[in-house]
């Protein structure tokens, strides 16, 4: 019979390494996830305290950050928006109005947008740094 040997050492290794910086990862992306959240928020008060109507809404908008597992690994979430409950529960109005009027503060997506950039070169500096 015959049989095929390898050292399989150096794959044991790089193994070890990926589950290392697996971990660094997750540990390096929480600041710039906070980082991030945080610019967002500023920038949704900013805009909500412009308004004349709805300045009162700012104050409520805030964030929250959330870790776990999930599907394909570890998960680090940003909540951003305002609070429930007054006078926050006036935003949805600021955004979108109703029938009689409002809708006249910018969509909280672009602040997002605004912050996407950042966000990506943020991550791909860590992941060049990490690996």
């Amino acid at each position: 019979m015959t049989s095929i040997q390898f050292d399989d050492s150096e794959i044991r290794a790089i193994g070890a390494d990926l589950r290392k910086a697996g971990e660094r990862l997750s540990q390096d992306v929480r600041p710039v996830m906070h980082r991030c959240a945080s610019n967002i928020k500023r920038q949704l008060r900013a805009e909500m305290g412009a308004s004349r109507h709805f300045r009162g809404a700012a104050r409520s908008i805030d964030y929250s950050m959330r870790s776990g597992m999930g599907p394909g690994g570890g998960q680090i979430e940003a909540e951003i928006g305002p609070r429930k409950g007054a006078p926050g529960s006036l935003a949805n109005i600021a955004y979108f109005g109703t029938s009689r009027g409002g809708g006249t503060v910018p969509d909280p997506d672009g602040a997002l947008q605004a912050e996407v950039p950042g966000f990506l070169k943020a991550l791909g500096d860590i992941a060049e740094g990490t690996l």
